[in-house]
């Protein structure tokens, strides 16, 4: 069973997090980041994600807010240095502006980010305003926190429902192609003293939590057996590749008996200018996403995130491979389609 990881903890994510100034092209993470368990090829990457938007934040003006990041990750940062981060200010004049950002270790460029951030305030053309609203789940449990819960990389938390783990409590979902099914979950960031010095750290904390359960849980879009060992004939029952072993760790995580997970890209949009919009540290965030391509050994996810008033604060999408292990061929019958569905963003 895989360990959690017992380097040094520091509560507090602030602390974490922290990155010093070296000069203007260049920031240094104050710690090194942490792995997602111990025996992880790299740091979780919601927490080079969270860094890398923390550096694009720190190095605009102070009346900037991000409005949109995207990254490719390149190779597995390591747990035991700091990250080092080299800043191009692309432009610096208007409401927009944009950093691009390379994450280095021992001189290789480990991630890249572009963050985009928009004046606070800026005028924009408020005759449309409309969104896409929650799923019915998020109206239906209005306490996450009395639902399945785990901490996820120390300061992640993740909750989820019964329907998660059994699909068949959603006999609708059968209907359905695995591109429409709806997976429901609910994140927040544990923080020492449930509150942020800095109000910035409620967007870092998005950042955080949009990489802890997404491209990992296309078991569960598939209605794949947990265990991948059910439904060999020829092969003994392994108990211990149970997925839902798992759960109680972390749903970043359970794809090790089906597939290798690698992530390629990630990007978020921000809908608020505001971080009075939701209290990550206190509340919970919906998120509601959708294996949208899954097709040649890539999956696409696409999702949203909501406040507990059902306000959308984000969308995030994200690329990935997704090398199936043998075995993972064997799934429910109105899946079988699942090797290349598609549908239209």
């Amino acid at each position: 069973m895989p360990q959690r990881q017992t380097s040094e903890y520091i509560e507090d994510l602030e602390e974490a997090f922290r990155i010093v100034k070296v000069d203007e092209e260049t920031y240094v993470g104050a710690h090194p980041l942490r792995l997602p368990i111990g025996a992880a090829r790299g740091v979780y990457g919601g927490n080079t994600i969270a860094q890398a938007l923390l550096v694009g934040i720190t190095s605009s003006p102070a009346d900037f807010t991000p409005l949109a990041f995207h990254s490719y990750f390149i190779g597995p940062g390591k747990a035991s240095t700091p990250m080092t981060f080299k800043v191009l200010k692309i432009n610096d004049d208007g409401d927009i502006i944009n950093r691009s950002i390379h994450a280095i270790q021992d001189g290789e460029i480990k991630f890249t980010a572009l963050v985009t951030c928009i004046r606070k305030g800026a005028a924009v053309d408020d005759t449309f305003d409309f969104q896409k609203h929650p799923q019915p789940s998020h109206h239906q449990y209005r306490d996450p926190g009395a639902l399945h819960t785990l901490r996820h990389t120390d300061y992640i938390r993740n909750a989820y429902t019964d329907e998660f783990v059994d699909p068949t409590l959603v006999p609708e979902e059968k209907a359905l192609s695995p591109a429409d099914r709806w997976i429901n979950i609910w994140s927040g960031i544990h923080q020492h003293n449930n509150q942020f010095k800095d109000p910035r750290f409620g967007l870092v904390g998005i950042g955080g939590v949009s990489d802890s359960a997404f491209l990992t849980t296309l078991a569960r879009v598939l209605h794949a057996p947990w265990n991948p060992t059910e439904t060999k004939a020829f092969q003994e029952v392994d108990l211990d590749k149970d997925a839902k072993l798992l759960m109680n760790i972390s749903l970043n995580m359970l794809h090790i008996f089906h597939y290798n997970a690698m992530s390629l890209d990630h990007h978020i949009y921000f809908h608020t200018q505001d971080s009075s919009d939701f209290d990550i540290c206190n509340d919970w965030l919906t998120f509601n996403y959708q294996a949208r391509r899954v097709s040649n050994n890539r999956t696409l996810v696409r999702g949203y995130f909501y406040n507990k008033s059902g306000k959308k604060l984000a969308t995030v999408a994200q690329e990935g491979l997704t090398l199936a292990f043998k075995g993972f061929d064997t799934i429910p019958e109105e899946t079988t389609n699942y090797k290349d569905f598609q549908v239209k963003l």
